[in-house]
């Protein structure tokens, strides 16, 4: 007969408040892939939308700053409020609020489309901070069939940072969608104009034939003022463009605080090549084939050339995930009793994303099966699997993510955890005869 012994009402509150942040990460990803390149605006990615169509310019072309709407929406500010320091230049080439500004020595050059508040705002975010491989760790090399990749000179050990940036050109979005495409492309090569020559090259480089091409390829969405008006901005990354699509990818990337840092999420031998997904890879593989399509290419990756056999295997495997991580949050949402779940649903959760080779995305993985293990009071796998999570959370996120500093107490003390011990059975029988082993057997 199964024993339940009932949380407190804080307690209940933090299961509900966990289940409601993993089912959120899942559906944002299901909707906004984690890599937020541009694509279609009928990809399954971050996409901002086509541009409208348009006959008539609709640029109405000033010198000064124009009046700027305080972060509220309610008043008007003074233009004065956000004037930039050399050696920032601008504002230039104004239309309706929108002007160029520039800062040659920011980064390696940087340009932006946007507000004067906006213009502030980036200017005024810290630096990246000194760190990432050296630059002799990986080269540049022509990839069959990939155009330029970036290839491993020494073993990356997983976790180790390869670089960090901040974007060369930074445009409002509605500047991209909205704008007459003649004057947007001459507005663009101004702006391309105003970095330093050597990322000028980098720039050119990209994939895409009109530079309204290499932003729409290239770009990653980026927020400059929280959920403020005019926040949402396409950043330009030269450098980081250089990494090719693999759907299961070697580097994970995350983007704070307008910097965008690459991160080894496995260890990579010398002449492995460094590689990011452009897509949310979690999918069968006819899905992905036919969203990458839309970038211009048929993915060749080890993953999509498996043999049939293995190919129908992994999509069953993918098949399993859905269902199993819905079947967790369907249970977990149902209330704090959670009948129906079992402590092994969170080490099979694992031992399906290793053996699809997901390691990008295992911290809300680990995290659910740390937690899981810990209301069963299976000590040794609630600790083991938290200490997995905590890693992962830091290589994905960083060292502000949600659930960082519970994983660091269940890895610690699992028993004084809020979680320990939430269900249990008669005897504690079930608890023993779940020792698994370290991939949740």
């Amino acid at each position: 007969m199964h024993i339940l012994l009932l949380p407190s009402i804080a307690v209940l509150a933090t299961i509900l408040e966990i289940a409601a942040a993993l089912s959120h990460h899942v559906e944002e990803a299901k909707h906004c892939s984690w890599s937020p390149l541009l694509g279609r605006q009928d990809q399954l990615t971050c996409a901002a939308p086509r541009p409208k169509e348009q006959t008539q310019p609709t640029v109405d072309w000033k010198v000064e700053i124009p009046e700027l709407w305080d972060e509220h929406g309610e008043r008007y500010l003074p233009p004065k409020a956000y004037k930039l320091a050399p050696p920032w230049v601008g504002p230039e080439q104004c239309f309706t609020e929108f002007c160029l500004f520039s800062n040659r020595d920011a980064g390696q050059g940087m340009a932006l489309v946007t507000t004067a508040r906006n213009a502030y705002l980036t200017a005024h975010y810290p630096a990246p901070p000194a760190s990432g491989v050296e630059p002799t760790a990986f080269y540049e090399e022509e990839v069959p069939g990939k155009g330029i990749g970036l290839i491993a000179n020494r073993k990356i050990r997983k976790g180790e940072i390869i670089m960090q940036r901040v974007p060369a050109l930074l445009i409002q979005d509605t500047v991209h969608m909205d704008l007459d495409p003649e004057v947007r492309e001459q507005l663009y090569q101004t702006a391309v104009d105003r970095l330093p020559e050597a990322t000028q090259e980098r720039f050119l480089r990209q994939m895409g034939n009109t530079l309204f091409d290499k932003v729409e390829k290239n770009a990653f969405r980026m927020f400059v003022d929280g959920d403020h008006k005019h926040s949402l901005h396409l950043g330009v990354l030269p450098e980081v463009s250089r990494f090719n699509h693999d759907c299961r990818p070697n580097v994970h990337y995350r983007i704070a605080n307008l910097t965008h840092t690459t991160i080894a999420v496995r260890d990579i031998l010398p002449g492995e090549e460094l590689t990011i997904s452009y897509i949310y890879p979690q999918v069968p593989k006819s899905e992905r084939q036919s969203r990458l399509r839309e970038w211009g290419f048929v993915c060749t990756c080890s993953q999509c050339t498996l043999p049939p056999s293995e190919s129908s295997a992994s999509d069953n495997r993918i098949r399993q995930i859905k269902q199993l991580e819905e079947e967790i949050e369907a249970i977990m949402a149902r209330g704090p009793g959670g009948e129906g779940l079992r402590p092994e649903m969170g080490g099979k959760l694992v031992e399906l994303y290793l053996q699809e080779r997901l390691h990008a995305y295992l911290g809300p993985t680990y995290t659910r099966a740390a937690l899981i293990y810990s209301m069963f009071g299976n000590e040794q796998r609630a600790r083991e699997y938290a200490r997995e999570a905590v890693g992962a959370l830091e290589r994905e996120v960083g060292p502000h993510a949600r659930d960082l500093e519970s994983m660091r107490r269940l890895a610690e003390d699992p028993r004084g955890h809020w979680s320990w011990g939430i269900k249990v059975t008669s005897g504690r029988a079930e608890v023993g005869r779940n020792k698994t082993d370290a991939r949740g057997k």
